[in-house]
């Protein structure tokens, strides 16, 4: 469904990551690779559709959860980072004297800031054309995101590495 942008070109960066103790692999990599994410984030934001600014305050970058990390294939020590819409999770209604009396208790609802539409948007549908905007902002930021995620990794390395003392 969503498409698939993999910033190449890190090779050097990743082989000086492994070189380091285990504690600096990780929070610089996750700092560098935020940096790069909010980057394209806010690309995506300026470019989203404004009908009432709902979609654009969605927009976010999320670090994968370790087993979405796992499916990506990323491996150990590895980071995965979307920028994506977020959505409301279903609620249930809460077993309360008015959801009873409405006969509602246990049935599920989505709250009022899920903005669902954006795949209408962003990929169309049989009857409406697609007005992509997360797409064309990973496009027009990628290469600058991967300097980014360099930058800010380096920099990230350089101020952890002295506040531990280790060189």
């Amino acid at each position: 469904m969503a498409e698939r942008i993999e910033i190449e070109g890190l090779d050097g960066l990743l082989k000086s990551l492994r070189g380091l103790p285990k504690a600096v692999q990780g929070k610089p990599l996750q700092a560098g690779m935020r940096a790069g994410g909010n980057l394209i984030r806010d690309e995506a934001r300026r470019r989203a559709p404004k009908a009432s600014g709902a979609m654009a305050r969605q927009i976010v970058t999320r670090r994968a959860n370790a087993k979405s990390r796992r499916k990506a294939g990323v491996g150990d020590g590895g980071e995965y980072y979307t920028v994506g819409v977020m959505l409301g999770q279903r609620r249930r209604y809460a077993n309360t004297k008015r959801n009873q009396r409405m006969r509602r208790v246990g049935k599920s609802y989505r709250p009022a800031s899920d903005v669902y539409y954006w795949r209408f948007k962003e990929f169309g549908t049989k009857k409406m054309a697609a007005e992509p905007f997360l797409t064309p902002a990973a496009e027009a930021k990628g290469p600058e995101a991967a300097q980014v995620v360099i930058d800010a990794t380096r920099k990230a390395i350089d101020k952890y590495t002295k506040e531990t003392g280790w060189r």
